[in-house]
């Protein structure tokens, strides 16, 4: 009976030692890779149409598959950070594979019935259309 009893908690430790290494909890946003291309459909030259903050007229910005181009700042290759989310892309400036600026986000939107990229930075916003 007691061999029967050391068997039996022998196995129930052994189960939930194993058990605790093969489920690993499931890994969060912030564990995505940073260098991930920006998706299709935010790449392209877009033209400002309106902004919260001033901003020069006929501004633009670019965004290619690792770069993004604008009149307040250029990332590409190993510094931009780019994090897709369901609806929309953070792109962000890094430095030895951490965060060392702020999030850039980017979203597809309409603009006066035209598609457009809503842009916020730091609390101010602005639409951009497709040029």
């Amino acid at each position: 009976m007691l061999r029967h009893k050391v068997i039996t908690i022998l196995a129930v430790s052994a189960l939930g030692l194993g058990f605790e290494g093969l489920v690993q909890p499931a890994q969060p946003a912030a564990a995505q890779s940073v260098y991930q291309k920006i998706p299709k459909r935010y790449r392209g030259t877009w033209h400002l149409k309106h902004a919260t903050w001033k901003v020069k007229k006929g501004g633009t910005i670019k965004i290619k598959a690792r770069s993004f181009e604008s009149a307040f700042g250029s990332y590409k290759g190993k510094q931009l950070g780019v994090h897709v989310a369901k609806k929309h892309v953070s792109l962000f400036q890094i430095a030895g594979g951490q965060q060392v600026g702020e999030f850039n986000n980017l979203q597809r939107t309409r603009y006066k019935n035209k598609a457009a990229l809503k842009w916020t930075f730091d609390a101010q916003t602005a639409y951009y259309v497709k040029g």
